[in-house]
Order: C-alpha cells, then structure tokens, then sequence
C-alpha cells in the first residue's frame, strides 16, 4: 500500500563514491605527473613498459572517476525518489497538503506540511510504523495543549 522509504541505499552509495573519489583523484594527478615526466625523457627512456603503465594509471583514474559519478548520480536519484515517496505516504495516510521533508536523522524525517485545517505547521516529526506506514508527531503538541488544538493531524477516512 505505502511506496518505500529508503533513504540509507543512497547514503551508502554517496559514502563509496567518496571513497572512490578519494583514491581516483590522487591517482589521476599522478599519471598526469609520470607522462609530463615521461614525454619530457629522452627516446630511449620512453619505454613501451612505462607507457602501457602510465596508461594503466590513467585509466584507472578515469574509471573511478567515472565510477564517482555514477555513484553520485545513483545517491541522487535514489534521495529524490525516497523523498517523494515519503511525501505520497504521508499525503495517502493524512489529510495534509504541501508537504516538504525538510531534514533526515537516520530514523526520521522532519516535514512542514499544511494540516486539515489549513494551518501550516512546521517541523513535524515523521517515523514509520511496522508496516511502513509513516506516523506524524509533533514535539510541541506534549508542550502546549493549545498548539494541539490549533493542528489537526487527522488519518484519511476509507
């Protein structure tokens, strides 16, 4: 019924394209180092040996490079489509428009939603039940009984 909500798969693809990237980029600068190095040695110094390793170097390089980019790519488009789900759960389970997550925490989300009554409210804190369904709470509504009164979280009806 509710879409998932994965927001740890992307994390964990931006953590290795960081990793990625950590050892791509040095080594990219060092294979450009040996070949300025080595097209500025003398003929007999240029070896088909130091070329095909210098090529090897390079290549590597740019298929981590690559490999990055694609890693960055997949965070991105994985974070966007864990993020509109969990506004299309949120939206099939309450009666609430305009949603916006506005932060993550590793267990729950933070969202400014606009309520049943149209009030705008800011800040909610949404977690997710053993089903996945997402579950709406407000810290301020323990605070303040009136804030609680002035919200309406309400779950749809059919």
């Amino acid at each position: 019924m509710y879409q998932p909500v994965d927001f740890a798969t992307p994390q964990i693809h931006l953590a290795v394209a960081g990793i990625i990237a950590v050892f791509a980029i040095p080594m990219g600068i060092h294979a450009l180092v040996r070949w300025r190095k080595f097209r500025k040695d003398p003929a007999q110094q240029q070896t088909y040996a130091r070329r095909r390793d210098v090529g090897i170097e390079s290549g590597v390089a740019a298929l981590g490079i690559i490999a990055a980019l694609v890693f960055t790519g997949m965070f991105g488009s994985g974070w966007k489509q864990s993020e509109r789900n969990l506004v299309a759960n949120i939206e099939t389970r309450y009666v609430a428009s305009d949603v916006v997550m506005t932060s993550w925490n590793g267990s729950a989300a933070l969202a400014d939603l606009v309520d049943a009554n149209g009030v705008a409210a800011t800040g909610i804190e949404v977690s997710f039940d053993a089903a996945g369904a997402p579950v709406l709470r407000d810290a301020a509504f323990a605070l303040d009984p009136k804030h609680a009164e002035e919200h309406a979280l309400d779950l749809r009806q059919g």
